[in-house]
């Protein structure tokens, strides 16, 4: 079995402590993009959502270190990242390069509805958090008058 068929199944499997067992023995010199890619998509799978944030702060170092602006899997794992540590403001340009790299036929869009998902949902949130600083000084104020 190959290094790839071997992280597959683990991936497939959801051992993913397998997977960055197995990375994590590369030097990061000489582990390519797509490896380093698959050990950052590890870390963040591992993380468990919100968990265990300093995975999703490591999976952004990986991803760092590997740029590939433009590789829409790399862009949807930085922006995942993001999205789990709140920073959905900070997200939002990574799920929307996505869809500048990708085709536009129905199958290639179903395969990326999630990141469409993510990308509503940061805008969402990004434009809430805006507003609410926005609207910081008037809060203060009124806590002081009640």
């Amino acid at each position: 079995m190959t290094l790839e068929e071997k992280l597959e199944f683990w991936h497939q499997n959801q051992e993913y402590e397998h997977i960055i067992e197995e990375l994590e023995k590369i030097p990061s010199s000489e582990r390519s993009h797509e490896l380093t890619g698959l050990l950052a998509r590890a870390y963040e799978n591992a993380a468990n959502g919100a968990e265990y944030p300093e995975y999703h702060e490591h999976a952004i170092e990986l991803l760092q270190s590997a740029m590939e602006e433009e590789d829409a899997n790399w862009n949807f794992r930085m922006g995942f990242a993001l999205y789990w540590l709140d920073r959905e403001e900070e997200a939002v340009p990574f799920f929307e390069k996505i869809f500048s790299l990708i085709s536009s036929d129905p199958e290639t869009q179903e395969f990326w509805a999630d990141a469409a998902d993510l990308l509503d949902y940061c805008r969402t949130q990004a434009a809430k958090k805006r507003s609410l600083k926005q609207n910081v000084p008037y809060l203060s104020l009124s806590e002081r008058i009640w």
